[in-house]
């Protein structure tokens, strides 16, 4: 049967592997008459390129990039070499905290690689129509509840929700204890200087992590 590539120590932890592939034959079905982002590959990159048992901390974002030059799977992380508008202060407020931090990539793999999992709440993207954000948002809920579920049950994570839209997804992880949330606005240009560049959201999970630590270069 199909695993898609995910890491066995998903699906060993109670990952529902037959709701996944239900959802990925009706995006492929979809994808016969309209455009989804991104490519059905990339779909499943995040729990695909970071194992349960490698996951430090989660950031939680919203969507895929609406434009196939950028959405790949991972939350943030770009395809292009033109860096997206709340990537530039991502990196922006990484270079604060880390003046030595380097940026030559927008891909954020090495971060996934690290144990940062990049996981949006819709893993697909459908046109501009606010109506189809909502639409396959909610045919990934049962997914990213369970998901979530599985990272609630095995503790000792750092949770970074930016913006209003991640902190009522990532409402279950509240009340852990092994469990630290980082709350702060939402990167986008809109937001971020309401309280996203003064957060010090990485510095923070570093020193949490200590050893180990996240290096933020990409």
């Amino acid at each position: 049967m199909n695993n898609f590539g995910i890491d066995k120590s998903w699906i060993d932890a109670g990952l529902d592997i037959n709701l996944i592939r239900h959802i990925m034959l009706q995006i492929e079905e979809k994808r016969k008459n309209v455009q989804i982002l991104p490519d059905q590959e990339n779909i499943l990159n995040s729990i695909k390129l970071c194992p349960l048992d490698n996951v430090k901390v989660l950031i939680i974002g919203q969507d895929p990039y609406p434009s196939p030059e950028h959405a790949h799977g991972l939350a943030f992380s770009s395809l292009s070499d033109r860096t997206p508008a709340s990537l530039k202060n991502i990196f922006k407020k990484l270079k604060q905290d880390f003046p030595n931090c380097k940026h030559s990539t927008n891909l954020l793999l090495s971060w996934e690689k690290q144990g940062v999992l990049l996981l949006n709440t819709a893993l697909t993207f459908e046109g501009k129509d606010p109506k189809l954000l909502k639409e396959h948002t909610n045919l990934w809920k049962p997914v990213i509840e369970n998901i979530f579920s599985i990272l609630k049950n095995r503790g000792n994570l750092i949770v970074m929700r930016w913006g209003s839209h991640a902190q009522k997804a990532g409402e279950c992880f509240e009340g852990v204890k092994s469990i630290v949330i980082m709350d702060t606005t939402h990167p986008s240009p809109f937001s971020a200087h309401k309280g996203f560049m003064t957060s010090d959201h990485f510095t923070k999970c570093n020193q949490i992590l200590k050893d180990k630590a996240i290096c933020w270069d990409t």
